[in-house]
C-alpha cells in the first residue's frame, strides 16, 4: 500500500493532467447540452422529433440548437486544407521556417479558415434541423450562427487546452466524445437479451466488432526495429539500440480527416438548396458512400490511406532522424551517415506507413463490410451498426493513443512488476 502511495505522490503531475482533462471533457458535455438562449421552446420540440426519425452522418454537427455543437469540425476540416496548401504554395512553405512569426501567419490562416466553416455549417445545420428561415427571420439565424460560432471556437479553445495542460490530443479526444453516443446506440442495439429478433446477425456483428477492438489495439502499438550502432561503446542502458518506426504513426487521425473532408461537400449542398445540380450530385455520392458500396465508399477509403501517409511524413523528417544520429555518433548498420542515411530511413519509414495505411483503410472498411453484407435488408438496424463500427474505430484508436500517453509519463508497468 505505500508502495502505490509513493508513486502516486511522486507522479501527482499526470494525476493532475489526468484531472484537468476530465473537467474539461465534463465542460464539453455539457456544452453539447445546452441549448442556445434564443432558441424557442417549440423550436426545440421540433427539433426533438426530428433528431428521433432522422439519419444524420456520424460526423454532422449534433444540431442547430445546442451551444458547442459544432464541436472542432470547422478547425479539422481548416487544418486539412493549410496542410495541403503548406505543400503546394511556396509562401506557406517559407512560413514554416520562419519560427514563431511563421507559425503565427499559419494559425491567423488557420483560424479565418475555420471562421467561415463554422459559418456555413453553421448555416447548413440550422436548415438541415428545419429551425428557421433566413428570408423569413434574419435577427434570428443570424443568433443562432453567432452563437454556433462562438461555441466552435469555444470547444477548440478546451481542445487545446488539454493537448498543452492535460492527456492526449483535444481535438481527437473531442471527436472520439462526439461519436460515442453512435456506439453507445449500437451497443445496446446488439447486446440487447429482450429483443428475439435478428440474434445470429447480432452475435456475427458483435463478434466482428471485437476483432475490430482487438486489431486497432495491435496496430496502434505495433512497430518496426530499425537497429543502430554506436561509434563509440555506450554504457548507458537508456541508450536505445533502435529507431523505432510505428506502423500507425498518425493514429485514428486518417478517419477523423477523411470523414470531415466529406462533410464539407454534404455542408455546401444543404446551403446551395435541394434542387441545385450540384446538391444532386453530392446527394448520389453521399448515398454511394452509406447505401452501397460505390464510388462514395472507395473515395472514402482512398482519403483515408492518403491521409495516413501524408499525415506521418509530416509528423516524422527523416532529415531531423538523421541529424540526431549523427550527434550522438550513431549510424545505421552498413548505411554511410548523411544522405544515404536519409535515403535509408525514408525508405523504410515509407514501407512501414504504407503496410498500416493499408491496414487502417481495411479496418475503417469493415463496418461497411458488415452493414453491406449481413445488414442489407434491414436498412434501420443497418445505420445503427455501420455508426457504431466507425464509433467504435474512433473511440478505440483514441482511447490508446491516450493510454499510450499515460503509461509512457507514470512507468505504471514498473510499478506493476513490482506489486506482482
Amino acid at each position: 500500500m505505500k508502495m502505490v502511495i509513493d508513486f502516486l505522490r511522486d507522479k501527482s503531475k499526470i494525476i493532475k493532467k489526468i484531472l484537468f482533462t476530465l473537467v474539461i471533457l465534463f465542460i464539453f458535455v455539457i456544452g453539447n447540452k445546452l441549448v442556445i438562449p434564443s432558441v424557442t421552446v417549440q423550436e426545440k420540440f421540433l427539433f426533438d422529433i426530428k433528431q428521433y426519425f432522422s439519419k444524420s452522418s456520424l460526423f454532422e454537427a449534433n444540431g442547430s440548437i445546442y451551444f458547442l455543437s459544432l464541436g472542432v469540425y470547422p478547425y479539422i476540416t481548416a487544418s486539412i486544407i493549410v496542410q495541403f496548401s503548406q505543400k503546394l504554395f511556396s509562401f506557406m512553405k517559407e512560413w514554416q521556417e520562419q519560427g514563431e512569426r511563421g507559425k503565427y501567419k499559419t494559425n491567423l490562416v488557420a483560424r479565418s479558415l475555420t471562421l467561415l466553416f463554422a459559418v456555413g455549417l453553421a448555416l447548413s445545420s440550422i436548415q438541415r434541423d428545419g429551425i428557421s428561415s433566413l428570408a423569413n427571420n434574419k435577427a434570428h439565424v443570424l443568433t443562432i450562427v453567432f452563437f454556433l460560432v462562438v461555441g466552435a471556437f469555444i470547444s477548440i479553445w478546451l481542445a487545446d487546452l488539454i493537448t498543452s495542460k492535460g492527456v492526449g490530443n483535444g481535438i481527437s479526444i473531442f471527436v472520439a466524445i462526439s461519436v460515442s453516443k453512435n456506439l453507445y446506440d449500437t451497443l445496446k442495439f446488439l447486446t440487447n437479451v429482450n429483443n428475439p429478433d435478428f440474434v445470429a446477425k447480432r452475435i456475427f456483428t458483435l463478434v466482428v466488432l471485437l476483432i475490430l477492438l482487438i486489431l486497432t489495439v495491435i496496430l496502434s502499438a505495433a512497430y518496426l526495429k530499425v537497429p543502430i550502432t554506436y561509434a563509440t561503446k555506450q554504457n548507458n542502458d537508456k541508450i536505445k539500440n533502435h529507431i523505432p518506426l510505428k506502423l500507425n504513426t498518425s493514429g485514428i487521425l486518417p478517419v477523423i480527416l477523411a470523414n470531415s473532408l466529406l462533410q464539407v461537400f454534404g455542408t455546401i449542398s444543404l446551403l446551395l438548396g435541394p434542387e441545385n445540380g450540384f446538391s444532386q450530385w453530392v446527394n448520389r455520392f453521399q448515398d454511394s458512400q452509406s447505401n452501397y458500396l460505390g464510388l462514395g465508399f472507395f473515395v472514402y477509403l482512398l482519403l483515408i490511406l492518403l491521409f495516413s501517409v501524408f499525415s506521418t511524413f509530416i509528423t516524422i523528417n527523416p532529415t531531423d532522424i538523421a541529424e540526431h544520429l549523427s550527434k550522438q555518433d550513431a549510424y545505421l548498420e552498413g548505411v554511410k551517415p548523411g544522405d544515404e542515411t536519409v535515403y535509408k530511413i525514408t525508405q523504410k519509414l515509407f514501407k512501414v506507413t504504407v503496410i498500416g495505411a493499408f491496414a487502417l483503410t481495411v479496418l475503417a472498411a469493415l463496418p461497411e463490410f458488415i452493414k453491406f453484407f449481413v445488414w442489407t435488408n434491414d436498412s434501420d438496424k443497418t445505420f445503427k451498426v455501420q455508426l457504431g463500427g466507425t464509433s467504435l474505430l474512433i473511440v478505440v484508436g483514441v482511447a490508446v493513443e491516450v493510454m499510450q500517453r499515460i503509461t509512457t509519463q507514470t512507468n505504471v508497468k514498473k510499478l506493476y512488476k513490482k506489486l506482482f
